[in-house]
């Protein structure tokens, strides 16, 4: 990917300033959340991630709102990652983006519906050529796969990428991304996390509404180079990004959304003293 931004994000919570006028003026916010590295903290084994307790507090006020819309966007399996956050009113979209849901609205992307046997035969592919290595993780998630090497000791690392690599290239139907200890296994389809926004935006979104996009990893840049108009946010160490702005950690996160909360005006609180209640 050619980065159309190539200097170093500017570290959102010491220009706050530089946003707030946008953000009071906005119409309606639309707000994308990965999860992993995000809202939830890293931890060695997937499974064990959590929601961090204050983004919970503070998404579940917000999506009571009427001027504020929220997704979350992850490369998690859309049942997963419904499940951990346990937020209602929300819109999940799991696999990167293939599988999206809320209460209303569902989407499953055609083609990579369709590859959904191809995938298994090839998730059996990967356990024969990696077998027996030590704390490492093939995870199914019905769409894409991946194969998690974070406890897998330093000097094999590099093995696995190439065995896993390789043997995904002999498949014309899948392609492999790797992310933070991590390699995906996605289709070869024109999608990602940023067509996933965009469709998102379109189905839900009001003229005037204004979306922001918070991520840790290689696999939201798309989502950050969708948003030239938005409020973009990598989360983590300050590398080279899509993303206009940086918040160190998941607790810089809760610390900007209980922000966003009160520099956004209350859309009902705002309407009842124009009627003069």
């Amino acid at each position: 990917m050619t980065l159309t931004h190539p200097e170093r994000p500017i570290a959102l919570l010491d220009h706050l300033d530089e946003i707030e006028h946008r953000i009071r003026l906005s119409k309606q916010i639309a707000l994308f959340l990965d999860f992993d590295g995000t809202i939830s903290h890293i931890v060695p084994v997937p499974r064990d991630a959590e929601l961090e307790p204050e983004v919970r507090a503070v998404v579940e006020r917000l999506v009571a709102r009427p001027d504020f819309r929220v997704a979350i966007v992850s490369g998690r399996a859309l049942s997963d990652v419904r499940t951990r956050a346990g937020i209602r009113n929300v819109i999940y979209a799991g696999n990167h983006g293939l599988e999206i849901e809320d209460d209303v609205i569902t989407f499953r992307e055609p083609r990579a519906a369709s590859l959904r046997c191809e995938l298994k035969s090839l998730l059996l592919q990967l356990k024969l050529a990696l077998s027996d290595t030590e704390g490492l993780e093939i995870e199914d998630k019905g769409y894409t796969l991946s194969v998690h090497f974070r406890r897998v000791t330093e000097h094999l690392r590099d093995w696995v990428r190439n065995v896993a690599t390789s043997t995904v290239a002999r498949s014309r139907s899948f392609m492999c991304r790797e992310g933070k200890m991590v390699i995906d296994v996605r289709p070869h389809v024109d999608w990602s996390k940023a067509h996933a926004i965009k469709w998102i935006a379109r189905q839900v979104c009001v003229p005037g509404t204004l979306p922001i996009f918070i991520g840790d990893d290689v696999t939201d840049e798309d989502g950050f180079a969708a948003l030239p108009e938005g409020i973009t946010i990598r989360v983590g160490e300050l590398a080279e990004t899509e993303a206009r702005y940086s918040l160190p950690n998941v607790s810089a996160v809760a610390r900007f959304l209980n922000w966003l909360e009160h520099a956004k005006p209350h859309a009902s609180l705002a309407h009842s003293q124009r009627a003069g209640r």
